[in-house]
């Protein structure tokens, strides 16, 4: 019941405020699009800890650089870790599919929010200048940029081959890249209408990279970072059948990274 109660609750919820976030979208007024959303944000936080009784914790603060993240490297499991996210740093700039301006609402909203839209038709070399080019902006501007290596929603222990995007903004702009390991998912699964109930979760801001490395140096170092940090905390907050499931994706995952 508490499910199906949370469900409803944020979906109808969401779609609401999405349309209270379209009007000053249009009306080109960009902080009350940020102020709609980090309250929706903090709504649904807040729902997570009252109606699914799940137990969220935000680790290693201490460890942001002076002046907070610039670069977040970060593993994505569903969409409660970009809420939290975006309650965090409701200023980011986030890498995201220009495709995604096609829905009902979302276009103007996104545009509102200066994201870095980027589309699969302009190519692999047209994708990374516009990553680059607006992740620059962005730093030069003092806002943190966010960067989901994999490009895609992850289960429990699964794992992608990282894209370069995070890397070549790491190179080209001298950033302090700050990856994010998660376990979130072991309370709000992947597009999973069955959210887990008195569950535990956390996002863990790991030790932040210096400038200075190669790009290949780089990427390496991120992913073994977020993939190791990431695995430690769904070991320590997923159980029963969703562990068991997130070590086999992680065996495979392991197998064919070797095999490759």
């Amino acid at each position: 019941m508490r499910i199906l109660v949370f469900n409803l609750w944020f979906y109808s919820f969401a779609f609401l405020c999405a349309m209270v976030a379209w009007v000053p979208a249009k009306l080109g007024r960009p902080a009350a699009v940020r102020a709609v959303i980090a309250w929706w944000t903090r709504r649904v936080l807040g729902a997570v800890r009252v109606v699914l009784k799940g137990r969220i914790e935000v680790r290693g603060r201490e460890r942001l650089p002076p002046g907070g993240p610039q670069l977040i490297v970060s593993k994505h499991q569903s969409e409660l870790d970009a809420i939290l996210l975006y309650a965090l740093f409701p200023h980011f700039r986030a890498v995201v599919m220009q495709e995604l301006e096609r829905y009902p609402f979302v276009g103007p909203i996104i545009a509102a929010l200066d994201y870095i839209a980027v589309s699969v038709d302009n190519g692999p070399q047209g994708r990374t200048q516009a990553v680059v080019e607006g992740a620059r902006e962005a730093l030069e501007a003092g806002r943190p940029v966010l960067i989901y290596p994999e490009a895609t929603l992850m289960s429990l222990g699964a794992r992608e081959r990282y894209k370069s995007g995070a890397g070549r903004i790491y190179a080209a702009t001298g950033c302090v890249a700050t990856p994010v390991a998660l376990s979130l998912g072991a309370i709000w699964p992947r597009r999973d209408w069955a959210k887990r109930v008195g569950a535990a979760g956390a996002l863990e801001f790991l030790e932040p990279i210096p400038p200075g490395l190669d790009q290949e140096t780089f990427m390496r170092e991120v992913e073994e970072r977020i993939e190791t940090a990431s695995m430690r905390l769904i070991r320590e907050h997923a159980v029963g059948a969703d562990l068991a499931a997130a070590e086999r994706r992680h065996a495979d995952a392991r197998r064919v990274s070797v095999e490759t």
